[in-house]
């Protein structure tokens, strides 16, 4: 009994001893505190990020742009330099490079601007956002909010839900929002700070600098009055080195606004307000070509068919010789109408689209709208012969059938 406790013992030493000298000749890789390490490879810094339980840094940049050049000398600064490589893996992405962009598109995030900070956990999920000044204590300052769970961009939903409305934090929320491309977290955000704004300082800069962070809706008040007042943002913008960037935040609004999921419900009224946001902003142009879909969905609610029709006969001129346009222009009535007075018209912008349509995917969606008109007159054998074509240049073209069996089956 005694010899088995002295073997098991001296094999214990011995287990130890090896333990001890293993760790001994893992050596520690020094922290460069002279400047930022950056990674080479994306996918390889998320890795590394995953295996050593740190976060993934990167900083999105453009090479032309003199407000990130003006970032890069603090990045060889000590403290920086300390910091990052001390608690994140870090990556620089050019924003400028297709390729680089991919990966902000895989993770569905959209850059309002730049310089952007960005950081991931090892999974890929985006923890933390934030501009960034040209100063240590910003650039510090970021990394120690995204280590922070309390403090770090996902933890602004609970926050906001917890009642917290200071002016920094609904800025940042909005922000936020607009990077994770979630619409309605940005115009509720956005919302609340215009109410705690004061409103006899809606005409200054700093009311100018939380619309381009913070607002991404027309109805917004920060957005009435800058839609309205165009020419003083563009003061903002001289001065500051960046003329005409006034037109890029405004127009992107009100773009964001006709593709929002609520444009759909729009009335002729807000719909004849957002075509003179557009002149204002320089984009009067293109006021038809963003507008007459809901311009004539509204009118069509109203009752106003004529009016609708109107519209559509506007954009059919204007783009006779593309087939492809005429059938979208002509299937949004079809979709659109509750009744069959549209016919006439419609049959007219569908024959006007025949002689200029070349491809047979184009072909197979006109015979499809063909079809369906055949079959609201109340033809099935045209409907019939029109939907058969319309499967059959759908497989010559290698497109999906689906909806083209559907039709028809339901004849």
């Amino acid at each position: 009994m005694k010899q088995h406790f002295i073997k098991t013992f001296s094999l214990l030493v011995v287990l130890l001893a090896f333990g001890c000298k293993s760790n001994s000749q893992q050596a520690e890789v020094p922290i460069n505190t002279e400047e930022v390490t950056w990674q080479t490879d994306i996918n390889t810094a998320m890795q590394m990020a995953k295996d050593q339980n740190k976060l993934l840094f990167v900083e999105c940049y453009s090479p032309n742009c003199p407000y990130c050049q003006a970032l890069e000398p603090y990045f060889k600064n000590t403290e920086v330099a300390t910091k990052y490589n001390s608690n994140f893996i870090n990556y620089k992405l050019n924003v400028e490079e297709a390729e680089q962009v991919k990966f902000l598109n895989s993770h569905n995030i959209w850059l309002p601007s730049f310089p952007m900070f960005l950081f991931f956990d090892g999974d890929g999920n985006l923890v933390h956002q934030a501009g960034a000044d040209p100063n240590v204590a910003s650039i510090n300052g970021n990394a120690d909010q995204a280590l922070d769970e309390d403090t770090r961009a996902s933890s602004y939903a609970k926050r906001f839900a917890d009642g917290e409305r200071s002016l920094e934090f609904l800025t940042d929320y909005a922000n936020y929002g607009k990077v994770i491309k979630d619409t309605s977290a940005t115009a509720i955000a956005a919302e609340e700070l215009f109410k705690i704004f004061p409103k006899e300082e809606l005409g200054t800069k700093e009311s100018w600098e939380l619309t381009k962070k913070a607002v991404n809706d027309v109805d917004n008040g920060f957005a009435k009055y800058w839609l309205n007042n165009v020419a003083q943002a563009a003061e903002f913008e001289k001065e500051s080195g960046h003329a005409g960037a006034e037109q890029n935040t405004l127009q992107g609004i009100i773009q964001n606004s006709l593709y929002s999921s609520k444009a759909k419900d729009y009335s002729i009224e807000k719909i004849n307000r957002i075509k003179q946001y557009m002149t204002n902003t320089g984009a009067g142009q293109y006021v038809d070509g963003a507008t007459w879909e809901l311009e004539s969905k509204a009118y069509i609610r109203d009752g106003k068919g004529a009016q609708a029709l109107q519209v559509g006969q506007k954009m059919v001129d204007k783009l006779k010789t593309n087939g492809s346009a005429l059938v979208y222009i002509s299937r949004v009535f079809i979709d659109s109408f509750k009744d069959n007075s549209y016919l006439p018209t419609v049959k007219k912008w569908m024959a006007a689209a025949l002689p200029v349509i070349q491809q047979d995917n184009v072909k197979a969606e006109y015979h499809y709208e063909m079809a369906r008109i055949n079959k609201v007159e109340g033809d099935l054998t045209a409907a019939k012969s029109n939907a058969q074509t319309a499967l059959e240049l759908s497989k010559k073209s290698g497109g999906t059938n689906g909806k083209f069996q559907k039709l028809i089956d339901s004849l």
